[in-house]
């Protein structure tokens, strides 16, 4: 009622109650970017609220909009060619909204849909939907039909699909997104900013393209592009049908977005309950008893990869690993005693106790690191500080299975984190660590170089991913091989430190023999404890983590030494020569297993043959 005919608003005054200002006004705000009206709240609104109200002040002003515009096409006549079009257009959007709406369940199913109505819409033999990546300047598409040509990166998405990117400033989709103006092409070949070799590639021959930006409030959140129309080409009326599409477009990827927030946000809650209930800070006692104990001055058998930390006691891990990072860093960074108990403590309580990837893991691990950092200077006490650290809590909160496993039975870490999810997690428990009072150790650095050191341990944790050191390794090898390795360039140093943690974490591979097979023991009886958790969720666990197969142990060792440890130590000898203890060491255990292999073979051979013989037997006897 507070609208006539041409959408000027009536001269109509609307008394106060009470005479009261309003608390909150909700402007009512038109595609032309013009007020047409408001909501008045005599009572404060939350800041939920108020996005709540964002949206539903989206779609009144867009009802109103359209209940002009049908107001003015029957005073025009009701049956005019105009109206009876706009009837047809106001029906079919009136069908996008029910069916986009009523299932936003993911991104994508928004995205599919989205582009099965433009197709749809203007009759256009395909459609492809790229976002914008503000960050970056990018556009992005994770469900597409044709690619961008050289300039497209291929990344994985969450889905394990290939998800397409290229800069703003490339191509027909770049323009409308740079300049958030239509583009109408009626001949492809005729216009500079079309890329023929999209084409070329894909043997689809492209006339026309309709290409259309959309729009959150003034800023373009992605385009919708639209190739050849099935009866000519793409005109106005096209264009004017889509304008007003684009709007639904908008809010349901707007929806979307949001609706991934939540579930996202709801999955870390999951998460955040889940380790507040499993885990908890060290106690005064602990910190007390800790501190009563002796500090030994220098332990001789402690500096050498050899050390074997399995003997040490409860209480001695944690007095040795205060003893290491004294050592390291007592003359180099201020941080307080008791923080630091506190904080390798508490360290030790976010261990779960799992049959390998436990407190005593992550201790010999930051011990490898501990003697590496000893042996050389080449790097600088921040880079060692920001490597210890991340050894030390690499493995935290670690539940003893993998991340296939986590992401294969759905697991709410899974949900949160889209690659490296343990790896994801450990920082982030490393983080939560820090951030309790009282156990802050980096607390005398500034904002910026807390910044800095948080972001390094995060590279170093993320690194621990063997999914990461395959290309890392390779990457390295090359350099090094073509004499291009540079310890001044600081993408080399990363890369250095990433495979350096691989190594840390590898350590059991390259300790004597002993150690090395009591430790394999532990790491097979976890991968056992995974596998039959997969079996009793109806899944067939892979050989490595099937107990069925326990005798296949020195081969699978095999494949496990030569394919990983191995080539690891190697590419780091080649940069620093004091890891070349450890490739000489690996190598030996390799062998070893290769013999153990061979035996197990032959043994193998010898029961089928006793097989095969007792059944010749039986047959001739029968």
């Amino acid at each position: 009622q507070l609208y006539k005919s041409g959408g000027e608003l009536k001269q109509k005054k609307i008394r106060r109650a009470g005479g009261r200002s309003p608390l909150f006004t909700q402007p009512l705000i038109n595609c032309e970017g013009s007020t047409i009206g408001r909501i008045e709240f005599k009572s404060s609104v939350s800041s939920k609220e108020k996005q709540i109200l964002g949206i539903i002040s989206t779609w009144a002003a867009s009802c109103v909009h359209f209940a002009q515009l049908s107001s003015q096409l029957q005073s025009n006549g009701a049956e005019s060619e105009l109206f009876v079009r706009q009837r047809k257009l106001n029906g079919f959007l009136l069908e996008v909204a029910k069916s986009i709406f009523q299932d936003i369940v993911s991104m994508d199913n928004v995205i599919l849909k989205v582009m099965n109505f433009a197709q749809t819409l203007v009759s256009a033999d395909r459609a492809s939907l790229f976002l914008v990546d503000s960050k970056t300047k990018e556009l992005y598409a994770r469900i597409f039909d044709v690619g961008q040509g050289n300039d497209e990166r291929v990344k994985i998405n969450a889905d394990g699909n290939k998800e397409i990117r290229f800069p703003m400033t490339k191509g027909v989709s770049g323009y409308v997104a740079s300049t958030g103006e239509v583009a109408n092409i009626e001949n492809a070949y005729d216009d500079d900013r079309f890329n023929p070799e999209i084409d070329s590639k894909t043997g689809f021959h492209t006339t026309t393209i309709l290409c259309m930006p959309i729009f959150i409030r003034t800023s373009v959140i992605g385009v919708v592009q639209m190739v050849n129309k099935r009866d000519g080409v793409f005109n106005k009326a096209d264009e004017d049908a889509f304008e007003m599409f684009a709007v639904y477009c908008g809010l349901a990827l707007h929806h979307a977005k949001l609706y991934d927030k939540i579930r996202r946000s709801e999955q870390k809650y999951r998460v955040a309950l889940e380790v507040l209930a499993y885990h908890s800070v060290c106690n005064r006692d602990e910190v007390m008893r800790l501190r009563s104990l002796e500090k030994p001055e220098k332990i001789q058998e402690l500096e050498t990869f050899d050390f074997n930390g399995i003997k040490l006691s409860e209480i001695e891990k944690p007095l040795y690993a205060v003893h290491m990072f004294r050592t390291l860093f007592n003359d180099k960074f201020r941080f307080d005693p008791d923080d630091l108990t506190r904080f390798i403590l508490t360290v030790r309580k976010n261990y779960r106790k799992v049959a390998y990837h436990n407190w005593a893991h992550g201790w010999s691990v930051a011990h490898a690191m501990f003697v590496l950092l000893n042996s050389t200077d080449i790097f600088t006490p921040f880079e060692a500080l920001a490597l210890f650290i991340s050894c030390i809590c690499h493995d935290l909160d670690h539940r003893g299975k993998n991340n296939a496993y986590m992401k294969n039975m759905s697991t709410p870490l899974a949900a949160i984190y889209s690659t490296s999810v343990m790896e994801h997690h450990h920082f982030n428990q490393t983080v939560t660590i820090l951030q309790q009072d009282g156990h802050n150790i980096l607390k005398s650095m500034t904002s910026e170089e807390y910044k800095k050191a948080l972001a390094a341990i995060k590279h170093c944790i993320l690194a621990t991913d063997l999914a990461l050191f395959f290309p890392n390794r390779a990457r390295l090898a090359g350099l090094v091989a073509e004499g291009n390795f540079d310890l001044e360039e600081i993408e080399h140093r990363k890369l250095l430190k990433g495979i350096l943690m691989t190594g840390c974490d590898l350590i059991a591979s390259a300790k004597p023999w002993v150690i090395q097979t009591e430790t394999v023991k532990v790491i097979f009886e976890e991968f056992y404890d995974q596998g039959d958790a997969e079996r009793n969720n109806g899944k067939e666990p892979i050989a490595m983590m099937d107990r069925t197969k326990a005798h296949e142990l020195p081969q699978m060792q095999v494949g496990f030494m030569r394919g990983i440890c191995v080539p690891c130590y190697d590419v780091i000898a080649q940069v620093i020569p004091e890891v070349g203890k450890l490739r000489d060491q690996c190598e030996f255990n390799a062998k070893m297993w290769e013999q153990l292999a061979d035996e197990q073979k032959m043994k193998q051979m010898a029961i089928e043959d006793d097989k095969k013989q007792n059944g010749n037997g039986t047959e001739n006897g029968n």
